[in-house]
């Protein structure tokens, strides 16, 4: 230990809160030794020489329980970085809020590199900043990986697969239309992974692995092996599994992680946009650290929620906690009955999200019979509890592009013969696998995405668009791309302006839903006519007015809300009329007669190359109408005057 001119003041702290920080005079390190027989030992070390400073036995600062805390004075965040030790061996903090080094992306760091932290301090200046608190029914969400959004040359930003590159598209989320943010892990992992034996050494039955595989371990424990060959590393790019869950992702930082991620959220927050995390903890970490971590990140990085695994995560103590109120948290489901009761919430928070809606719409989408009744049920779910998150395809399976591309996955670039990923992935390739230059194929492929994006945006839950599908984004059929650090994952911007057509499309889908209350409720359907105007709030319709057909060969169906149960800015809402037809023939539809007064005009058919450029001027004055195979109709209704001829 060096010697200091001023002797330091070493004494024992308050157990709570756990990590170490900054405090006036010094800094006070707080930690918990449960289940260890051995001794914990804290290093410090000064930053600018690497020299060892202190060497304290923590255990003889037992403040509370299981909880040992020190304060040392004189120290100061940003002069020094500290780690645990435990019988000659590193441990990691669960509570390290800032990891020392790891700045740079894609370099392997054994434990004793890695788990090696700075004290927190606050120093970030919030200014105002506000939650934009926007209600799950207005929301639109947006799910990103940091790195892989903005990291090709082609994304136009100067700071490329960072923080600050996603603040740099503010204005991108606003002109298409999304006010949320869902991040894949934004927390430091460890992105170099390593399996458990040399590939060559893997027996043929266990050459298969999966991201969250337990074959998957340190390289530190492969090389004391005797008589192995250092093992290939690969990256693990999105981040799932053992994380240091504090702590800000240091290689997503052009400089300083923690800055930059405040300085993001800030941006954000201006442009009105939300962010939420996907925080899906280990089993190794405490439930007692994790209801921890998550005030962590709303007090000090003003995050709006969090995406939860409920199987670690207490959820129902998450969705009680005074400090949490208002915070949004998603999870697979949650105990409303404890949570609570009979009551009512004035305001929702809480979220259920699971594949569901997404297998039964790809079902319905490819023209699978006996899917009409279970579509209908997923486009109008909608709880008083609890919001529901719906998305069609995310980062576990086909990109939007490669899900009516592919019938089967093509994961051979991952090195796992092909056998991650997913194999139900209820696809079709409209008539040829891949890439094709085949009119009719490309056609029926771009309808198909027209009408998994209306799915998608006018059901009653929240939606989630996965990036890159506005644009047509394609990872060449690779639906486990969890370590393609390549074109295969990065968002090609290129494809904004070659896909434009779509993108206005999807552009054109989410400005209507949110200037039309009657598209996007608060409330659920009653599915009647409860104020008595003639027409319920919303109805079900076959190819004759008010009879629906659930046959298991239907594959069509019409849906229309009426208006008059709405109301913006004082005004009646329109009565909207979606017909969806997803057999490959055409089918006749009928539409409800209007009240007089007011007629049909069909404003978008996802039959065209142009779905937004209808002229049909029959089927804007009389209640029939065509739509062809795979294809749906948006008609909305119009006042008008009917003229006699003299």
């Amino acid at each position: 230990m060096s010697k200091n001119t001023v002797k330091p003041e070493i004494k024992q702290a308050q157990p709570l809160p756990l990590g170490a920080r900054e405090v006036l005079g010094g800094v006070r390190f707080s930690v918990d030794v449960t289940n260890s027989k051995e001794k914990t030992f804290l290093l410090v070390m000064d930053q600018s020489t690497g020299e060892k400073i202190y060497e304290i036995c923590m255990n003889d600062y037992q403040a509370c329980g299981n909880v040992c805390a020190v304060f040392i004075s004189g120290l100061k965040a940003g002069r020094i970085y500290y780690q645990y030790m435990r019988a000659g061996e590193v441990v990691e903090d669960f509570y390290g809020m800032k990891l020392y080094g790891g700045n740079t992306w894609g370099i392997f760091r054994p434990m004793e590199e890695r788990a090696v932290y700075e004290p927190w301090k606050s120093s970030f200046s919030w200014d105002e900043d506000r939650r934009p608190e926007i209600p799950f029914h207005e929301l639109v969400m947006y799910k990103l990986h940091v790195r892989g959004f903005s990291v090709h040359p082609s994304s136009r930003v100067r700071h490329k697969g960072t923080f600050l590159g996603i603040s740099e598209k503010a204005d991108y989320f606003k002109e298409l239309g999304v006010n949320a943010l869902v991040l894949m892990p934004a927390v430091d992992f460890p992105e170099v992974k390593v399996r458990e034996l040399p590939p060559a050494l893997l027996p043929p039955t266990l050459v298969q692995a999966t991201l969250e595989s337990q074959r998957l371990q340190d390289l530190t424990m492969l090389s004391s092996m005797s008589g192995s060959k250092e093992p290939e590393t690969y990256l693990n790019c999105w981040g799932y599994g053992k994380s240091q869950f504090f702590a800000p992702k240091a290689s997503f930082a052009y400089k300083n992680c923690v800055s930059e991620f405040c300085m993001m959220v800030q941006a954000l927050h201006k442009n009105g946009i939300e962010v939420i995390m996907e925080m899906l903890f280990d089993d190794s970490m405490p439930q007692g650290a994790v209801l921890d971590c998550l005030r962590h990140w709303v007090q000090n990085y003003h995050v709006d929620g969090f995406w939860l695994n409920r199987e670690i995560v207490p959820v129902e103590m998450a969705a009680k906690d005074p400090l949490l109120a208002g915070v949004k948290l998603i999870s697979s489901g949650f105990d409303l009955q404890r949570i609570y009761g009979k009551r009512i919430p004035i305001k929702k928070s809480l979220a259920s999200a699971d594949d569901g809606f997404q297998n039964t719409m790809r079902c319905f989408l490819k023209g699978d019979e006996n899917c009409l009744s279970a579509f209908v049920h997923q486009n109008i779910q909608n709880d008083v509890q609890q919001a529901s998150i719906h998305y069609i395809t995310t980062n576990n399976g086909f990109t939007l592009a490669d899900l009516v591309s592919y019938d089967d996955k093509h994961n051979e670039a991952n090195g796992e013969d092909n056998r991650d990923g997913t194999d139900y992935n209820n696809s079709w390739n409209c008539g040829a696998e891949g890439t094709t230059r085949k009119r009719k194929v490309l056609a029926l492929r771009r309808r198909q995405m027209y009408n998994a994006m209306v799915f998608l945006i006018f059901q009653q839950g929240t939606p989630m668009i996965y990036s890159g599908d506005e644009f047509c984004n394609s990872q060449q059929g690779n639906n486990n791309a969890y370590c393609q650090d390549n074109e295969v994952f990065w968002l090609n911007w290129r494809d904004l302006k070659k896909n434009q057509k779509h993108f206005l499309f999807v552009k054109g889908l989410l400005e209507l839903r949110a200037a039309h209350p009657i598209l996007h409720p608060e409330k659920p359907f009653r599915q009647m006519d409860y104020l008595s105007c003639g027409f319920p709030d919303l109805s079900i319709h076959g190819p004759h007015p008010w009879k629906a057909s659930y046959d298991r060969e239907s594959r069509y169906v019409g849906i229309m809300y009426c208006g008059k149960y709405a109301r913006k800015n004082g005004q009646e809402d329109r009565s909207f009329y979606f017909a969806y037809n997803m057999h490959w023939e055409a089918q006749e539809f009928s539409l409800p007669v209007l009240p007089k007064g007011q007629r049909w005009e069909k404003i978008a058919d996802t039959f065209y190359e142009e779905p937004w450029n209808v002229e049909d001027a029959q089927n804007q004055t009389v209640p029939d109408c065509v739509v062809q195979g795979r294809s749906i109709q948006i008609y909305m209704s119009v006042a008008y005057e009917k003229t006699t001829i003299r």
